[in-house]
């Protein structure tokens, strides 16, 4: 595979993640409209306007490109928890339970605590050098898929496809940190987090 294959495999796959954010919000408008799951023809119909959207051309640049710019590479789970709710919202079937959805968000909170503020000079040690090629990061995150395997939660899987997506390289970057994590992961994960631990005090758990 040629540098260009490559920069045009990764160029596609960046095009992912506001696919899926223009489809959460078509399909949010749609339901405020219809209150059954939109169905196949629908879901088509907003699949193709997404992408229509995510592909115009604004100051020499797709929209998506200028998302990007914004954040280089949204991560792995982030991308796979949206693209459950854009499933969900489709066909009402769950691709993620609850306890997967926990794990995602404290995955999330987590990854980003140790990385960014040692990453942004609180300590004298750089995680992110740990991402690069197979470090002990590597064989953490192997540790941790396969125990969320054998515990049946489904978050495995999404982090099965972190290690597949970094092998292939499919995102703009080479180290794997930037495959399991993003600010924007972090910053949402934090915040469901809050709101579900205020919603447990309110009811007393």
């Amino acid at each position: 595979m040629t540098l260009l294959q490559d920069f045009n495999c990764q160029a596609t796959v960046s095009y992912v993640f506001p696919f899926l954010i223009v489809m959460v919000i078509g399909q949010s408008v749609a339901g405020m409209i219809v209150k059954n799951p939109p169905g196949r023809r629908l879901t088509l119909i907003l699949g193709v306007l997404s992408a229509l959207i995510v592909s115009l051309p604004v100051g020499g640049l797709p929209v998506a490109r200028w998302l990007i710019s914004f954040n280089a590479n949204f991560s792995i789970p982030l991308t796979a928890v949206l693209l459950g709710k854009v499933w969900e919202n489709a066909t009402g079937v769950k691709l993620f339970d609850s306890r997967a959805l926990m794990t995602a968000w404290i995955f999330g909170l987590t990854a980003g605590i140790i990385l960014y503020p040692m990453g942004l000079g609180l300590g004298r040690f750089d995680p992110y050098i740990l991402g690069w090629q197979y470090s002990s990061l590597f064989l953490l995150l192997l540790v941790v898929t396969l125990g969320l395997i054998f515990t049946k939660n489904r978050f495995g899987a999404v982090l099965v496809g972190c290690m597949l997506a970094y092998n292939l390289r499919l995102l703009e970057s080479e180290n794997l940190w930037d495959y399991l994590v993003d600010p924007f992961y972090m910053i949402a994960s934090a915040i469901l987090l809050g709101f579900r631990w205020k919603n447990s005090r309110s009811l007393g758990i």
